[in-house]
């Protein structure tokens, strides 16, 4: 297929869906929607070879560490201590998922299936990108079951989420009816510096977009570099979020450089076409006999990740609701995390105040909570998992 042609039904595939998953707030994701066009769509003649064609999938592979990167920018050190509580809940329900669809699903399942899935369930793309890579000689179900596992996440947590900040919510307005909970006004503040500063911050007018481009794909030939030196035993995406994090507290890389270099959109686009890839050799009979297990993987985590949060959350003082709300933030992730908050207090809310209220004491953990899961443990485990392979 011409290049252009491909790009631009790839790009129409990706705007229904970012208008589907805006009408429906979410809950319908992107990701869900166009797995399902590409799927049909191979299944009733679209070429195997659209994404090849397009040149996406080569752009993806040379990209996806500064996407990393990226991710490791928008994560703030000072953020990750304030809400301490929230981070030890999420990574201790986070692990409870993998290590329980690993464990416990793969004595059910087929032991490939439960190591690919299980990262991914409580995570998302970047461990589907980790995983699949590993998983590249187990077959071609395998990477299928991984895609499968991905899109459905979403779908299955986000409505659950919602239920449980609502019922958090109509406790919170309990307390704001007695008094006992007022509006916290915030502090005027500096802006959130890097904590420890060794680079000189570069004035606006150097600092453009190729500039920062420049400096995330340095930061993420390092990590090549460093993943090199452990024979590949640490995985390089792992390493170029790490080195992310630590790039912008010494002031080298900016606070969500990808965005700011207007580059994130298309370099997203890019990375999750090795998840629709996968589609391409499916056929509704391989996808309807993977329903069991991908059921059984979704079950499985649920219900370690409840247990896990709730009890932790006990540990903590937490109540029940907003502990499980907090672990499940592992299969949405941002922007589900702020979506959810926002839903909840306009709905629960009768007031401009109280509405402020309810997204004072909520919507902060929610977002920690989808950081810290799907951008931090999620990915580190992946890497683990993968040398389990």
């Amino acid at each position: 297929m011409n290049g252009l042609y491909a790009l631009t039904i790839i790009m129409i595939v990706y705007a229904v869906g970012d208008i589907i998953a805006t009408k429906t707030k979410a809950i319908i994701s992107m990701l869900f929607v166009a797995s399902v066009v590409f799927a049909v769509g191979f299944w009733n003649g679209l070429p195997a070879t659209i994404f090849d064609d397009a040149s996406l999938k080569l752009f993806a592979s040379v990209t996806v560490g500064l996407l990393l990167v990226h991710m490791g920018t928008t994560i703030k050190m000072q953020d990750l201590l304030k809400e301490w509580k929230t981070v030890v809940i999420v990574l201790c329900s986070t692990v409870a998922i993998c290590l329980g669809v690993y464990f416990i699903g793969g004595l059910i399942i087929d032991q490939s299936m439960a190591l690919i899935g299980a990262p991914i369930l409580g995570g998302g793309v970047v461990a589907f990108l980790v995983m699949s890579e590993a998983l590249k000689n187990a077959g071609e179900n395998t990477i299928v079951f991984g895609s499968l596992v991905l899109v459905i996440q979403g779908v299955v947590g986000f409505p659950i989420a919602s239920i449980l900040c609502k019922k958090e919510a109509l406790r919170l307005k309990g307390q704001i009816a007695s008094g006992s909970l007022t509006l916290n006004k915030p502090l005027e503040t500096a802006e959130n510096k890097p904590a420890w500063r060794i680079f000189p911050q570069m004035p606006a007018d150097y600092n453009g977009d190729n500039f920062v481009i420049a400096k995330l794909a340095v930061v993420a030939c390092l990590a090549q570099w460093l993943s090199n030196l452990t024979d590949g035993c640490v995985n390089m995406l792992v390493i170029c979020l790490i080195l992310g994090v630590i790039a912008r507290e010494i002031g080298f890389l900016e606070e969500g450089s990808l965005t700011k270099a207007n580059g994130f959109t298309f370099v997203i686009g890019a990375v999750l076409v090795n998840v629709f890839a996968s589609l391409a050799n499916t056929t509704p009979s391989m996808v309807f006999s993977m329903i069991k297990p991908l059921l059984i993987v979704v079950v499985v985590g649920l219900t370690c990740c409840a247990l896990i949060s709730i009890l932790v959350g006990k540990i903590f003082k937490l109540n029940w609701y907003m502990a499980f709300a907090l672990g499940i933030t592992a299969l949405f992730g941002f922007p589900g995390t702020f979506i959810v908050p926002n839903e909840v207090s306009k709905a629960v809310g009768e007031t401009v105040e109280e509405k402020e209220i309810l997204l004072q004491n909520i919507m902060p953990k929610m977002i920690i909570a989808g950081m810290v899961s799907v951008s931090i443990v999620s990915v580190v485990f992946a890497g683990l998992m993968a040398s389990w392979v």
